[in-house]
C-alpha cells in the first residue's frame, strides 16, 4: 500500500508551482502516442492523485483533445514556458495526473505498470518486473 506523499514541483521557468498531499492512486509509465507527443519523450511517467488534493499557483493554459480511449483529456501547461504539468480525463473526474518530470523530488516514484504498452517504441527499455497492459486497464466495478 502506498504511503501519503507530499508532492511538490514546478514548470521549467518556475511560474507555476504546485503541491499535493495524498496517497497516490496510481503510478504508471504511459506509452500512448499522445503522451509521447506532449512530453517529447518515449513515454510519460505519471502519478494520479485525487483532484482535490492538488493546488497550484500561477497561470496554466489548457488543451483538450480526444484520447485513444475516446475520452476527453485536458492537459494543463505553463502559459510562459509550455511545460506540461497535469492531465485530466472526463471518465475519471475525481483524479488528476501529475507529470513526474516536473516534481521537485520523485525518488519515491515506482510505476505499477506500463499502460498503452501496445504503442511502446521498440527501442524503449522496460523493467521486466513491471506489468504491461496493451491499453489502459479498466478497474473493477464498484459494488
Amino acid at each position: 500500500m502506498p504511503n501519503t506523499q507530499t508532492i511538490s514541483g514546478s514548470c521549467l521557468c518556475g511560474q507555476v508551482k504546485y503541491q499535493a498531499t495524498a496517497v497516490p492512486l496510481f503510478q504508471a509509465h504511459c506509452h500512448c502516442q499522445d503522451c509521447r507527443k506532449n512530453c517529447g519523450s518515449a513515454f510519460a511517467a505519471l502519478v494520479f492523485v485525487p483532484v482535490d488534493s492538488l493546488n497550484w499557483q500561477g497561470e496554466t493554459k489548457t488543451y483538450t483533445h480526444k484520447a485513444d480511449s475516446g475520452h476527453t483529456m485536458t492537459k494543463h501547461f505553463c502559459s510562459n514556458c509550455g511545460s506540461q504539468l497535469f492531465g485530466e480525463n472526463d471518465a475519471k473526474t475525481d483524479r488528476i495526473h501529475i507529470k513526474v518530470g516536473t516534481m521537485d523530488d520523485a525518488n519515491w516514484f515506482h510505476p505499477q505498470c506500463n499502460v498503452w504498452a501496445s504503442s511502446r517504441l521498440p527501442s524503449t527499455a522496460i523493467n521486466p518486473d513491471v506489468k504491461d497492459f496493451a491499453t489502459m486497464p479498466i478497474p473493477p466495478a464498484k459494488t
